[in-house]
């Protein structure tokens, strides 16, 4: 598990665009954190570094948006699902199965179900003088825990703790 702290949004920007190098079909992205933590910025940097070319928008009400980048990717927001037996409608699993990476915003909340295997990033914020313009820009300090789970990361895992703990003092 990697903790480290991201001064603005250039810094959001610079860690989707890190891990963005080590993602591969079939992955699964979990986000996780509080209402205006940095997770909807973060998946928007996310899909554009994974070459996604039109404008990404938060899941919220549709609950899951479809993109073509260097892959098929799923955009997933389940703050909205309430029983876990709902996930199953969203036929995660069998996205996963066919190829298609799935980001998943209050991802906790699917943690397990969909394989032993997943990158989770967790984002809380520290200033807690920034407005809420500043938050929900990604534009004020946060601690990000980056937690990389399971055999499907067995090969990256190295490199990408290597990556990040370049760029950031990593505790």
């Amino acid at each position: 598990m990697l903790r480290f702290v991201l001064e603005n949004s250039k810094d959001t920007r610079l860690l989707a665009e890190t891990l963005a190098n080590h993602l591969v079909s079939s992955d699964l992205v979990i986000l996780t954190g509080e209402l205006g933590a940095g997770k909807t910025v973060f998946a928007r940097s996310l899909l554009s570094c994974l070459g996604v070319q039109e404008q990404v928008t938060s899941p919220t009400f549709v609950l899951v948006k479809s993109y073509q980048g260097r892959m098929p990717i799923e955009h997933v927001d389940i703050y909205r699902v309430d029983d876990p037996e709902e996930l199953d409608i969203l036929c995660i699993g069998e996205l996963l199965d066919d190829g298609h990476l799935v980001v998943i915003e209050w991802g906790e909340k699917a943690i397990g179900m969909f394989g032993p295997s997943y990158l989770q990033v967790t984002f809380e914020r520290i200033d807690t003088e920034a407005s809420l313009e500043e938050e929900m820009a990604g534009d004020a300090k946060r601690f990000v825990t980056v937690e990389i789970v399971g055999p499907g990361f067995t090969g990256r895992r190295t490199q990408i703790e290597a990556d990040i703990g370049k760029i950031w003092r990593v505790a």
